[in-house]
């Protein structure tokens, strides 16, 4: 297809990645989101891929190895899918294209090749190999950070599992008041182990997309917030992308959490006939999910490419 690939080293230009997202988000109705990140979390060099009329389609951000590690870590978009993501809210789960195909393999094989160049051993991604990238490679899968899990029965026919304990929980509005985004300010802080204000805590909710969602607390017995979902409602699906869990929320109360979240989406959102959870390596939720009766719907994995 003629796709061509160039290299863009960091110290030498550190405003690449806003210009790829303005290149991106053209003609998109919406802002170019804020992509304020600290220095350390800057990529060491991006890998672009373009069509040879020069239109992007996508990139890929070459990490170096973390400290005691010897591989780098590359995470690529293809702007298709982000463009869509962006518009509705969601991420595309039909097939790829062949050209969507070859462009994830061509931004693989150009950062293992700068990888290589800089004297790098290895290479590992996250994923699914949806795109047939990490087989074609020889990528072998190291091990298994989360997946996503679903309701196996529609909604409507969804029962909560017996044993799970009762939980109080607290449905969150928008725009929240001060005082509680102090406190969820805390728990993404916790969770993430970055610094958040109040005011990065109002933009975590502010910054989901146009269309129905529901957010709960789920709350210590002193009225603490110890986790946190929120539901987006994309046709009948409802996405959960992650669940902010902090220590004082352990393996039953999360499950008593999914399951008031189950609940209340059937009585508020009776379109929802699916409810999926997106679990990001973290056995304690993932106990939880089983717990609650979802059940694992795709996994992922570490791929590791020697070079």
């Amino acid at each position: 297809m003629g796709i061509t690939v160039e290299y863009v080293a960091y110290q030498d230009d550190t405003d690449a990645d806003v210009r790829l997202y303005e290149e991106l988000c053209a003609g998109l109705q919406m802002p170019v989101p804020d992509l304020g990140r600290a220095a350390a979390d800057r990529p060491a060099w991006t890998v672009v891929a373009r069509r040879p009329d020069g239109r992007l389609l996508g990139w890929a951000e070459i990490h170096p190895p973390a400290a005691g590690g010897d591989a780098a870590d590359v995470q690529w978009l293809l702007v298709s899918r982000e463009r869509e993501r962006l518009t509705t809210g969601v991420h595309a789960r039909r097939a790829p294209t062949a050209e969507e195909r070859e462009t994830a393999g061509r931004l693989l094989r150009g950062a293992a090749r700068r990888a290589a160049a800089d004297g790098i051993p290895a290479l590992e991604w996250t994923g699914t190999d949806g795109y047939g990238v990490a087989a074609d490679l020889g990528a072998g899968a190291k091990e298994e950070p989360g997946g996503r899990w679903t309701t196996p029965v529609p909604l409507a026919d969804w029962q909560r599992p017996a044993g799970l304990p009762r939980v109080t929980v607290r449905q969150v509005t928008v725009p929240a008041a001060a005082g509680l985004l102090a406190e969820h300010a805390r728990l993404y802080a916790e969770v993430t182990g970055r610094p958040y204000t109040p005011r990065d805590a109002a933009e975590v909710l502010r910054d989901l997309p146009p269309l129905p969602h529901l957010t709960l607390d789920l709350l210590t017995p002193a009225g603490r917030t110890a986790a946190q979902v929120t539901a987006v409602i994309a046709g009948t699906d409802a996405l959960v992308d992650v669940v902010f869990r902090g220590a004082a929320a352990d393996g039953p109360a999360v499950a008593g959490l999914i399951a008031e979240l189950a609940a209340r989406l059937r009585r508020d959102h009776p379109r929802a006939t699916l409810l999926e959870v997106q679990e990001h390596g973290d056995p304690v939720t993932a106990e939880a999910l089983a717990a609650a009766g979802l059940r694992p719907a795709e996994r992922w994995y570490r791929y590791r490419l020697e070079l």
